[in-house]
């Protein structure tokens, strides 16, 4: 296809809606009104080019160059951007709402009136860009970099800027509330007539800013103020830090914001009370009776839970870093956006505990009951997970990176979306997982049973597959490059269009494996059993397949190796002169 016939159909009633667009050069092209939601778009590049109204909802974006493009009043909402250039992009008025725009470089960009509801802009660098009258409402800006930005004067509302740079922003007259600003920078911001409502600023640097009018119920533990800078601020809430509590009666009490930091409330009556947003670091609340208390977004790091009854508890936005919730119930509590980074939960009950977007690094899971629990994009990096029961639980979009699962049972699990980068998955059971779009690059699974394993769409770039049995599975466009596959049983599995370049399979079965175009350029396939196996329309470039099987095999239109590629990918550049010398 043409760029100009590739421009007709995009003008054309959602004629690519939903279709795959590749490599592509229409910089400085006229695209206005486009129409191409749901598509998947690779490697396009599109600086400079008029995209104003497009219709691109839904649309996937990889390594994609937008670079000064006009995307001003363009229809985005949910669209992903992977690994694309954004800087200096006119999306003035852009409908944005719940896009992925993580590590996105977005620098200089004009977002003026855009409407980011929900959008998720981690590690985003936003440096000098536009943000005046955007709405931010549930947006997270996590670890993103927007020094200077213009914040003030409007309501935001659910917002999260956790370790994000906010040096020297402008949020005059804003109305912020349940946003995190989580160890975030505002060195030199100005917040003067804002008003904070139920902001966490834990850790946050506020030396040189300008303070609000109004903090309400805000969480300050830990942040940092200039000399004389917090004279007359504004934050109701008591301080009762380190105060002795044992067996107090607090019924009822209203202690929401408040600090009781290293209070003893050994023995405590806290039923019923607000404790949302309090700072609750290091107490001891063994024996406590939290009946019906509110803990949302309370802070409780290091403090002793172990044996809480928490049934039911909402503990939304807790942060229970390095706590100690062993044996603890918190059977069918919440646990959205909770931190329990280096927590201790062996024995603790979680039956039914819904853990979406929690931090759980680390922690303690031994002997813990994890029965019909639901993880939603948990962070479990670096967790020692190979005994605990995993079968048939639900874990999608979860982060597994680094994580111990030698000999896990994991099988009818849904990993969905999940991450096992650098993980350990050695003798892990997968069969009949769930690992759609799952990415498990350089992940050890030597020895694995990943049987009838749905992984269409997942990366196992530079895995360690050796021994593992793939029989069945579905790896329809899975990314396998570089990965080790000696030895390893993919008898009926269904590999379509995926991508094995540069993979070795010395000795490995693919006997009636689906491999139609597939790519299996430079793969090291030697004494590799490809009987019955369907070939149809593959690349075997430079395919090295000694004393391989093909009995029965079907290469209908697969290419062979391009002599013109061979010899380019084996060009080297000459010796400089001074090499010689």
């Amino acid at each position: 296809m043409t760029p100009e016939e590739l421009i007709r159909r995009m003008r054309e009633t959602d004629s690519l809606a939903g279709k795959r667009v590749t490599r592509f050069d229409l910089r400085g092209r006229d695209l206005t009104g486009a129409r191409m939601p749901r598509a998947r778009l690779v490697d396009v590049h599109l600086g400079g080019a008029a995209l104003s109204g497009a219709a691109l909802a839904a649309s996937e974006w990889i390594r994609c160059v937008l670079r000064d493009a006009v995307l001003d009043g363009s229809d985005l909402e949910g669209a992903s951007f992977a690994a694309c250039d954004l800087r200096g992009a006119q999306l003035r008025g852009a409908l944005l709402r719940g896009a992925k725009l993580v590590r996105a470089r977005v620098r200089g960009a004009d977002l003026t009136g855009a409407d980011l509801g929900g959008a998720m802009l981690i590690s985003a660098d936003l440096t000098g860009a536009k943000l005046d009258g955007a709405k931010l409402d549930r947006a997270r800006f996590d670890m993103a970099k927007l020094p200077g930005a213009a914040l003030g004067g409007r309501a935001i509302d659910g917002a999260s800027f956790q370790r994000a740079d906010l040096t020297g922003a402008d949020l005059r007259g804003a109305r912020v509330t349940g946003a995190s600003m989580f160890g975030a920078n505002l060195r030199g911001a100005d917040l003067s007539g804002a008003a904070l409502e139920r902001v966490v600023l834990v850790q946050a640097d506020l030396r040189g800013a300008r303070l609000p009018a109004s903090m309400t119920r805000c969480v300050l533990d830990g942040a940092l103020f200039g000399p004389g800078e917090a004279a007359g601020l504004a934050a109701p809430g008591t301080d009762l830090g380190a105060a002795k509590l044992a067996g107090a009666d607090l019924a009822g009490a209203d202690l929401a914001g408040s600090s009781l930091r290293g209070a003893d409330l050994r023995g405590a009556s806290l039923r019923g009370a607000d404790l949302t947003g309090a700072v609750l670091a290091g107490c001891d609340l063994t024996g406590a009776d939290l009946t019906g208390a509110r803990l949302e977004r309370a802070y409780l790091q290091g403090a002793v839970l172990a044996g809480q009854k928490l049934a039911g508890a909402d503990l939304t936005g807790v942060v229970l870093l390095d706590a100690d919730l062993s044996n603890a119930d918190l059977e069918g509590a919440r646990l959205v956006r909770a931190v329990l980074n280096g927590a201790n939960l062996a024995g603790a009950n979680l039956t039914r505990a819904l853990l979406q977007q929690a931090l759980l690094q680390r922690v303690s899971l031994a002997g813990a009951r994890l029965e019909r629990a639901i993880f939603d994009r948990a962070d479990l990096a670096g967790t020692d997970l190979s005994s605990v029961p995993l079968a048939g639980m639900t874990l999608r979009a979860c982060g597994f990176i680094e994580a111990q699962l030698a000999g896990a049972d994991l099988h009818g699990a849904d990993l969905s979306g999940s991450n096992f980068t650098d993980a350990d998955l050695t003798r892990a059971n997968l069969e009949g997982a769930d690992l759609r779009g799952a990415t498990l690059l350089r992940a050890k699974l030597g020895g694995a049973r990943l049987a009838g394993a749905r992984a269409k769409l997942a990366l196992f770039g530079e895995a360690d597959l050796r021994g593992a049995g793939l029989q069945r599975a579905e790896l329809r466009r899975s990314v396998l490059s570089r990965a080790s596959l000696d030895g390893a049983d993919l008898a009926g599995a269904d590999l379509s269009d995926a991508v094995l370049a540069e993979a070795h399979a010395a000795g490995a079965s693919f006997r009636g494996a689906r491999l139609a175009g597939a790519d299996l350029s430079h793969l090291a396939a030697g004494g590799a059993d490809l009987s019955d196996a369907d070939l149809s329309g593959a690349n075997l470039h430079a395919l090295r397949a000694e004393e391989a099987s093909w009995s029965g095999a079907r290469r209908a239109g697969a290419r062979g190796t391009d002599v013109d590629r061979l010899e380019a990918e084996a060009w080297r550049p000459p010796p400089r002169q001074e090499d010689r010398t």
